[in-house]
């Protein structure tokens, strides 16, 4: 694969400092522990009233205004929907059981929610009741013999993609039998019947290091898959993204980071389009003292090779002490700008086209304790969660932007947050739904007693409708 010089465009003042030779424990993976078991399958469920449809332009080949067909909605990872009224009153309509963990967000295309779990079972659930229309258990999950992690069992941990035009479902099951391995999976939309499965994991990667975490995109004729280590950063993984033909069929488009170990790219986002290419950001890697890829954002063309790439100038103290840059997806914002929030907790502002290098960013400050999961963008506000909190930042435009605080709310463990009707609607890890008014932070309802839910829980609207995962539940509320 052809690189671009590891130098180029770096400040002259950045290629003058001498580097340090750092080490320290670091983790890719989420920080937070993981998971409820599994339950036995089963569904129960209460009527509820069906979506409103509102026009909009497409937002995936073949897709409605209401569906919801990737995470965030939109491949460029919007979390906005755009046909949810303004919210009456927060209805609890179904819960329906699963029988697993669902750490993938769900999916709405018709009327039909996709929901995948980590017992390697994908579900078909109908929107206006939870009950199962079709249910495909595809594999056995991976329960022990990994080197570390927290997700137990691990199966489906990625979030799927879904093509209305094609009716497909594209997905990423972990299994141990008859070794590990990772298989990409297209089902139909219509009856979980298989079209097309394959391996997925790269020649010299070991995929018992390797976490599938986060979500699958589409683009053109491939669908893309990333993929980063287990908790605890345990042997031998490297960040990794994969491009397969949608046929389920020919060579495979591959990028994997330059650093010697980790560089995961493992936020739940996964990737973020726009424009053709693929911006991904990773975490922490070895050695600690070589930017490589690690701790950077990245702009991959679809054949995935490397058109343009940042890292942070302390990028040495980010590697040595866990400060994941990639602990969310780049943000995307108009003008080509790319907003991107770490551990650390200093949100950056990008030029897309040109990253920037080195320590290039347009302009950076310091926005919360650590950006944590995942954002989600309306115009050039940007909500984020982080370790305890939920934050609103307004990003100015021109070659001079500024970031400024609209709100927060701290307290709690939030989720990667979404926006419908003109609410932020977020679920943390106590199960607890929220919504708060996307102008000024204002709650505008809330229901706690959902079961404990898995690690960046994240949620998906349809309508008047949310779907939300919660551990090994799925409960869907109208009147937002």
């Amino acid at each position: 694969m052809t690189r671009p010089a590891r130098l180029r465009g770096l400040p002259a003042a950045v290629l003058a400092v001498p580097l340090l030779a750092l080490a320290a424990c670091s983790s890719a993976a989420p920080s937070h522990p993981a998971s409820s078991s599994p339950a036995t399958s089963a569904t129960s469920a209460t009527s509820a009233s069906s979506a409103p449809s509102v026009s909009a332009t497409p937002t995936a080949s073949g897709a409605a205004a209401t569906d919801w067909t990737t995470y965030g909605r939109t491949a460029d990872r919007s979390g906005v929907s755009v046909s949810s009224p303004a919210p009456t009153s927060l209805h609890k309509a179904w819960t329906a059981s699963v029988d697993g963990a669902v750490y993938a967000q769900p999916l709405i295309v018709g009327s039909t929610v996709i929901i995948a779990t980590e017992n390697d079972t994908v579900y078909a659930l109908n929107e206006a009741t939870g009950a199962v229309r079709w249910s495909r258990h595809l594999a056995s999950p991976v329960p022990s013999g990994l080197p570390c992690g927290n997700v137990d069992p691990s199966g489906i941990t990625g979030t799927p993609v879904a093509d209305p035009a094609s009716g497909r479902l594209w997905l990423v099951t972990f299994t141990a039998q008859p070794d590990y391995h990772h298989t990409l999976w297209a089902l139909s939309l219509a009856t979980g019947a298989t079209e097309s499965q394959r391996a997925i994991d790269l020649a010299g990667s070991d995929p018992k290091a390797q976490q599938e975490r986060g979500a699958l995109t589409l683009l053109g004729d491939r669908v893309y898959v990333p993929f980063g280590g287990l908790y605890g950063d345990c042997s031998d993984y490297k960040g990794r993204v994969v491009g397969a033909p949608v046929s389920g069929s020919g060579p495979l488009a591959s990028f994997t980071t330059d650093n010697q170990l980790q560089a995961g790219i493992w936020a739940p986002a996964g990737e973020s389009v726009r424009d053709n290419s693929l911006y991904v950001a990773t975490g922490n890697g070895m050695p600690y003292d070589q930017v490589d890829d690690s701790d950077s954002v990245l702009r991959l063309s679809p054949t995935l090779a490397v058109q343009s790439l940042f890292t942070p100038s302390n990028y040495e103290s980010l590697s040595a002490n866990d400060q994941d840059l990639g602990s969310t997806a780049p943000a995307l914002l108009p003008g080509g700008q790319v907003f991107q929030v770490g551990k650390e907790g200093v949100g950056y502002v990008l030029d897309g086209t040109r990253l920037g290098g080195t320590g290039g960013e347009l302009t950076s400050a310091n926005v919360c304790e650590g950006g944590f999961g995942g954002d989600a963008v309306d115009g050039r506000t940007v909500v984020f969660s982080c370790y305890r909190s939920l934050r609103a930042v307004q990003v100015t435009g021109g070659r001079k932007p500024q970031i400024k605080t609209d709100w927060s709310v701290t307290g709690g463990n939030p989720g990667p947050p979404i926006i419908a009707g003109g609410v932020v609607w977020d679920i943390d890890r106590n199960g607890t739904l929220t919504g708060y008014r996307l102008a000024d932070g204002h709650q505008v309802d809330t229901a706690k007693d959902n079961a404990p839910t898995t690690s960046f829980p994240s949620l998906a609207a349809s309508g008047s409708r949310l779907v939300v995962p919660a551990g090994t539940q799925v409960v869907s509320y109208t009147g937002i």
